[in-house]
């Protein structure tokens, strides 16, 4: 997580306006800390980058965010505990400013020895009466850098000793490691009992020793030895024998200076030249290898794979990535020499090559709730690169991963050679396909969580949606889990699963009474079939109704669909089950016998699947397009023409075709339980929408449909319902195509042939000049029935059966089936689907065995799945659609082809 950079104005007015609270002064501070600082390191930070804070106390500390765009108003909080910060960070990133706006209220302390007693109120605040070191009657309190963590509050006056310096490193890691011109480059050390005790009325500590630069910048106190600027006081090397010795209690110089002066001695008084601070080399950078900050809150030649000295990260997987990212920026190779739960260590390639001494060390800093913290960073690089690879060694699938997580997210079907020319784009540098595969599935892994995994998230799963969405229905079914031919205890193996929604069981009672069902294969690890249901609405919208997950599309697979189907949704008078000629379906069927026969269920096949069939057995491109034609004919009559010009084209077909019951594939037969739906195409529609996620874990597939089907009631919902608001009594989609048949009625000849007006002769008028002959139709509007087989095959009147509802004065309306009105579409959609909360709440405590995945069908392991179909006859060429001609793959001209191009011949 990125640090948070901060402003920190003294010295200034801190009034109110129209605008709300304000900050004004020139003079500020730069600061950078992490989300999870806590308030003394806060409060240590500001005291130490504020010049000449050892003469002034902190009094209050104000935190200043912004509460409105228009008009333009702020709003403020006192900083005063670990809370207030929280709520501050909390704040800031909720705003989302550049920079978090801070005011330190500061007070000059007293030229004369006066206890707490005499400073304001606001000091006598535990927060910030911390920070007041070594304040006492005799003399003024006193500024120093010693870390709360080091002082102990509250202890016995007895125990009072002189405080202590704490021993920091030459410049601060946390707040700048770019710049240190606000405070001193190095502190003197005094070590003090550990039982200090601040803020206790009548006892004091004495004035910290004046300071002053050293030739080498580090801070020198005059009593004491100076700190060796380049000491590396955080180092990870620190020996058990060090730790031991500095636990010990030491007498320092200032402490044997302190008692020279109790036996009469005056204190040393220096010139003002030696605390008179130069504000000319606070610009002077003290590390000008090091990116720079400018005084103005601006960063000067940083990017974001720059490295430096106390970078800290929360995770070991967030430093690897920057070190990564650094070398692949620079177009640098590193490798790793050390990695441990504690340390992690990266040195060039180069080093014994060209002699590159660069290298970063990474380590866990325990005393920091456990951050990780860049310890050692020797850079930059001194090598050259060898040669130009296409490809980055450090751009491995990790990196890539993080990098197309967003764009998977999206898509999950998204290419993969989309995904390689984002990260080209990103990093200039372009992946092997086989690293990028690798990194999309990472992607996928971080996003819907691991393959077999998923298997046992399922239980849970189901459990939260029956808990929010009462109704659910889920059948699953597992087998034992045999492991060295042994049954394992508390382990089942996952064999299927079928579920529906409440939803999906009401919406089904206002749609066609017609289920069209297919199976779609998996693109995961594992090599399960999708099987689904699927109906339309009056409106014409595809739903997709139930769902079950098994092994294979045998007879097994297919049967325990079928049962659970007919058990929630067979409960029309008659529902029509279309679906393919696959042996897996047509056995189960046969299997389960009188449950799917009339009158219940109404067995049809596609047709299309019947043409393909047909085209894969004698070859014949007409004849696959007269048994299209066949099927869509709603005359009798027509249909037997054709069936006639089929046998005598190729009797073998003929007889394939004689085989299939008439009423199972075409219209002309069919009784008008289709709807018009000759194929499945609808199922086949939304095996291409969930084309997205069939290459997801099983549990991401069962939440995917469960979030698509809240979408989708939501969205026709909401379009349904305000159009039946304003006064619509059908879709305009489905007035249009009525208000068409309308005007085709214009002209048509009527004749009533019975005395309550149900029973019509229609005739169309004559037109010779353009060839059309007249035709006849008989019409009875009583049983909704046509001679041109329209009425009866869409439950909605023709043109014939209009113009005899004119005649008779009839509401043609009258005689549009139930479902094409708008009401019956509200009813679609008026149950919605509730939302679920966090993922937090799904992962509760496992109460069912352990759900394992069956390695029988796992795929292999080398390679990747196809993700693709493999056309057959079945698809028709867009071409053949459109009656256009087939164009030369050469010129992309008609007439000829590539063997006999012109243009190719001609070149």
């Amino acid at each position: 997580m990125a640090p948070i950079s901060a402003i920190v104005y003294y010295d200034g007015d801190y009034t109110g306006d129209d605008c709300g609270e304000n900050f004004e002064s020139p003079n500020f501070v730069l600061l950078k800390f992490i989300a999870r600082t806590t308030f003394e390191a806060l409060i240590s930070k500001i005291i130490r980058l504020v010049p000449s804070s050892n003469t002034k106390t902190l009094n209050t500390l104000y935190y200043r965010f912004q509460t409105s765009m228009v008009p333009v108003s702020y709003a403020t909080m006192t900083i005063q505990s670990q809370e207030d910060v929280e709520a501050m960070v909390d704040t800031h990133r909720g705003n989302g400013a550049d920079m978090c706006e801070l005011y330190a209220d500061f007070q000059l302390r007293s030229s004369s020895r006066s206890s707490y007693q005499d400073f304001p109120p606001s000091l006598s605040t535990p927060s910030f009466q911390q920070f007041e070191h070594g304040s006492s009657s005799t003399q003024p309190p006193r500024q120093s850098s010693a870390n709360f963590r080091d002082m102990q509050i509250g202890q016995s006056s007895a125990n009072l000793s002189m405080g202590r310096h704490s021993c920091a490193a030459a410049f601060d890691l946390n707040i700048q490691p770019y710049d240190n011109r606000h405070g001193f480059s190095g502190h003197t050390t005094f070590e003090s009992d550990p039982t200090l005790t601040l803020g206790h009325e009548g006892y004091s500590s004495p004035e910290e020793p004046i300071q002053e630069l050293g030739p080498d910048g580090s801070e020198i106190g005059l009593f004491t030895t100076p700190l060796d600027a380049n000491a590396d006081v955080d180092s990870d090397s620190t020996t058990d024998e060090d730790n031991a010795e500095q636990d010990q209690p030491r007498t320092s110089t200032w402490e044997q200076h302190h008692a020279s002066t109790s036996r009469g001695h005056q204190p040393y008084e220096p010139p003002s030249h030696m605390y008179n601070v130069d504000m000319v080399a606070f610009d002077v950078p003290e590390f000008p290898e090091m990116p720079n900050l400018g005084f103005n809150a601006s960063y000067v030649g940083l990017d974001d794979s720059e490295l430096w000295i106390g970078m800290q990260f929360e995770t070991i997987d967030q430093a690897k990535s920057a070190i990564k990212l650094y070398n692949i920026r620079k177009s640098v190779h590193s490798k790793v020499t050390r990695s441990t739960s504690e340390k992690y260590v990266c040195e060039c390639t180069q080093r014994k090559e060209q002699g590159c001494n660069w290298k970063v060390r990474v380590s866990k800093k325990k005393r920091k709730q456990n951050i990780w913290e860049l310890s050692v960073y020797n850079g930059p690089h001194t090598c050259c690169a060898v040669g130009h690879r296409q490809d980055h060694p450090n751009l491995d699938s990790t990196i890539i991963s993080q990098t197309v997580q967003p764009i998977v997210q999206a898509s999950p079907k998204v290419t993969v050679s989309t995904l390689m020319a984002h990260v080209k784009s990103v990093y200039q540098y372009e992946p092997e396909y086989k690293k990028t595969w690798r990194a999309k599935d990472k992607a996928l892994k971080k996003l819907h969580g691991d393959w077999d995994a998923s298997y046992n998230e399922l239980p849970g799963w189901i459990n939260i949606m029956q808990k929010y969405n009462p109704g659910t229905i889920a059948v699953l079914e597992t087998k034992p889990y045999y492991k060295n031919d042994r049954v394992v205890a508390d382990v089942r193996q996952f064999h299927r699963l079928f579920w529906t929604f409440p939803q999906c069981i009401h919406a089904f009672k206002n749609c066609k009474p017609i289920i069209q069902i297919d199976g779609t294969f998996l693109f995961g690890r594992y090599r399960h079939v999708l099987l689904l249901a699927v109906i339309q609405d009056g409106n014409r919208k595809t739903i997709p109704v139930a769902f079950a997950l098994v092994p294979r599309e045998d007879t097994d697979s297919c049967k325990f669909f079928l049962q659970n189907l007919r058990k929630h949704f067979f409960r029309h008078n008659t529902v029509c089950l279309i679906s393919d000629r696959g042996s897996g379906f047509l056995s189960a069927i046969e299997s389960l016998g009188s449950r799917f026969c009339s009158p219940k269920v109404e067995h049809r096949y596609c047709l299309r699947h019947i043409a393909s069939n047909y085209h894969g057995r004698y070859k014949k491109d007409y004849e696959r397009k007269l048994i299209l034609r066949m099927g869509y004919e709603l005359v009798p009559n027509k249909f037997e023409e054709m069936l006639h010009e089929l046998n005598e084209r190729n009797s073998d077909g003929y007889n394939y075709i004689a085989g299939i019951p008439k009423e199972k594939w075409t219209n002309a037969y069919d009784g008008g339980f289709r709807y018009g739906h000759m194929t499945t195409n609808l199922a086949e529609a939304i095996n291409s929408s969930l084309k997205g996620i069939r290459n997801l874990p099983i549990s991401a597939i069962v939440k995917a449909t469960y979030f698509r089907l809240g979408k989708l009631f939501a969205t026709l919902g909401k379009e349904s319902f305000t159009l039946k608001d304003v006064g619509h009594i059908f879709h305009p989609r489905i007035q249009n195509e009525i208000q068409a048949i309308v005007v085709k009625s214009n002209g048509l000849y009527v004749l009533p042939m019975s005395r309550s007006d149900t029973i019509f002769r229609v005739s169309e008028i004559p037109r010779p000049l353009q060839g059309y002959d007249p035709t006849s139709y008989r019409v009875n509007l009583e049983d909704k029935w046509c001679d041109c087989g329209y009425f009866q095959a869409l439950k909605s009147p023709c043109q014939h059966a209009i113009a005899a509802c004119s005649n008779s004065r009839r509401d043609y309306k009258n005689l549009v089936d139930p479902v094409y009105f708008l009401h019956s579409v509200c009813k679609v959609y008026e149950m919605e689907f509730p939302a679920i909360g966090s993922e937090t709440e799904w992962h509760g405590n496992q109460t069912w065995p352990t759900i394992l995945p069956d390695p029988e069908i796992r795929r292999n392991k080398s390679g990747r799945p196809t993700s693709t179909r493999i056309h057959n006859a079945m698809d028709m060429p867009q071409r053949e659609r459109t009656g256009q001609p087939k164009l030369c793959g050469h010129c992309r001209r008609a007439g000829h082809i590539i063997t006999n191009c012109p243009s190719r011949r001609q070149h």
